[in-house]
C-alpha cells in the first residue's frame, strides 16, 4: 500500500476480493453458473474442447480469418493506413463528386459485364507457380467466400487524383488484396497449391483491362490494397463509369486503379530492370510508383514539365469558370489525351514490330 492512502473498509475486511474475483462459467448443460471467490468448476461443469480434431480446428482457423477481415474492415489491422484524412493531397484541392476518367471507350457489354454476371463474373490472374508460368480464373463467387460469403465493408478511403483534385470518405465494399491472393493460392479443396500461388519473389503486379488501359504497382505498395466491388453508399456493384471491380491503392494516385480490370499478373522484375513491362499512363512520363503523400505524379525528366504546365491549365479552368466548367474539361480533356495516346501506342507498337527499338522484355 503506497504511503497515505487508506483501504477502504470492504477490502480491509476481504483482501480476497482482490486476489479471486468472482467469476462465471457456462455449464456443459448451458447454463450460467457463478462460483464464489476461490472456487472452481468441477471437470463435469467445464466444457471439454479437442483443438486436435479436424473440424474444431478448421473452425478456428476459419474464426481467426474473419477476425483479420473484421481488423481491416474497422482499421484496426495492418491495412487502417488507409483511413480517409481530412485533406487533400499536397498540391490537390477537394471536389465533392468523384469525378469519371478515362480513355473514353469503355469495353462493350458483349465482351465485360460483370453487372449481370454477378458472382460468376471471371477474373484473370498469371505469373503463378514455381517459375511464373502459371495461370488461373477466379469468379468473384469465390473470391467473396474468402470473406466468409459477403464483401467486407472496407475503411473509408480518399481518392487522388495525380492530375490535381481529391475526393474524400470514399466507401467500399470487396475484400483485401491479401486475401484475394489466399483465394488464389488454394485449391478446390482449399488446400494450398504452389502451383497456384504467385511466383517466388514476384515485386509487383501488373494490370490490364478491358478497355486496353494497363498499369503496374509496387509489391510494398499492395499492403493497403483491396478489390473494391460494391459501392458502400449505394450497395451495388460499382457503376459501369467506374469501371467496375477494381483494385484500390488507397496509398497511390487513382491512376493506379485500373477500371475494366481483366487481368492480374505478378511480375518478377522492377520498374527500372531494362525492358520491364510499364503501364499506360507509366510510358507518357507518370511516375512509376506514383505515392501521393511523396508527390510522385511525374517521372523525373523533361516530362514533368509538360506534365505539371497541362496540370496548371486545366486548374485554371476550374478557378475562371467553376467547378462544373472544369469538370466538363477534365472528362473530355482526358479522353481527347486519351485517344491522342492511344494513337501514339500504336505507331510506337508498329515501330517496335519493324525492329525499330526494343521490345518489352517476358516477365
Amino acid at each position: 500500500v503506497e504511503p497515505g492512502f487508506t483501504q477502504p473498509p470492504a477490502l480491509r475486511t476481504c483482501p480476497s476480493a482482490i486476489r479471486h474475483p468472482p467469476r462465471e462459467t457456462v455449464s456443459s448443460r448451458g447454463s450460467i453458473v457463478d462460483f464464489p471467490p476461490g472456487a472452481m468448476a468441477s471437470s463435469a461443469d467445464r466444457p471439454s474442447i479437442d483443438l486436435a480434431d479436424p473440424n474444431v480446428s478448421a473452425e478456428v482457423a476459419k474464426k481467426r480469418r474473419l477476425m483479420e477481415l473484421a481488423k481491416r474492415r474497422d482499421g484496426t489491422g495492418a491495412s487502417s493506413s488507409r483511413r480517409a484524412g481530412n485533406s487533400p493531397a499536397p498540391g490537390n484541392h477537394v471536389v465533392k463528386k468523384w469525378v469519371v476518367l478515362d480513355l473514353g471507350n469503355a469495353p462493350s457489354r458483349a465482351t465485360y459485364d460483370p453487372w449481370s454476371a454477378g458472382d460468376d463474373h471471371r477474373l484473370s490472374f498469371t505469373g503463378l507457380g514455381p517459375d511464373g508460368a502459371g495461370s488461373r480464373d477466379l469468379t468473384l463467387g469465390q473470391i467473396k467466400a474468402v470473406a466468409g460469403g459477403d464483401w467486407v465493408r472496407m475503411a473509408p478511403c480518399d481518392w487522388h487524383c495525380v492530375t490535381g483534385w481529391s475526393t474524400l470518405g470514399l466507401c467500399f465494399r470487396g475484400v483485401p488484396f491479401s486475401a484475394v491472393v489466399d483465394a488464389l493460392s488454394k485449391d478446390d479443396e482449399g488446400k494450398d497449391d504452389p502451383a497456384f500461388t504467385p511466383r517466388p519473389g514476384w515485386r509487383r503486379i501488373y494490370q490490364r483491362s478491358a478497355d486496353g488501359y494497363d498499369t503496374t504497382v509496387q509489391r510494398r505498395d499492395c499492403h493497403d490494397g483491396f478489390l473494391a466491388v460494391v459501392h458502400g453508399e449505394s450497395g451495388e456493384m460499382l457503376p459501369e463509369e467506374h469501371g467496375g471491380p477494381r483494385l484500390v491503392f488507397p496509398s497511390l494516385y487513382g491512376w493506379k486503379s485500373a477500371k475494366f480490370l481483366k487481368e492480374v499478373a505478378f511480375l518478377a522484375t522492377d520498374d527500372d530492370a531494362p525492358g520491364a513491362r510499364r503501364g499506360f499512363w507509366e510510358r507518357l512520363g507518370c511516375h512509376p510508383r506514383g505515392r501521393w503523400a511523396e508527390t510522385q505524379r511525374w517521372a523525373p525528366g523533361t516530362s514533368a514539365v509538360v506534365w505539371n504546365a497541362l496540370a496548371g491549365m486545366t486548374d485554371l479552368y476550374r478557378v475562371v469558370g467553376g467547378v462544373v466548367v472544369w469538370e466538363r474539361v477534365m472528362v473530355c480533356g482526358g479522353r481527347l489525351l486519351g485517344a491522342m495516346a492511344s494513337a501514339l501506342e500504336t505507331v510506337r507498337g508498329w515501330w517496335l514490330a519493324r525492329g525499330g527499338g526494343v521490345g518489352v522484355k517476358a516477365e
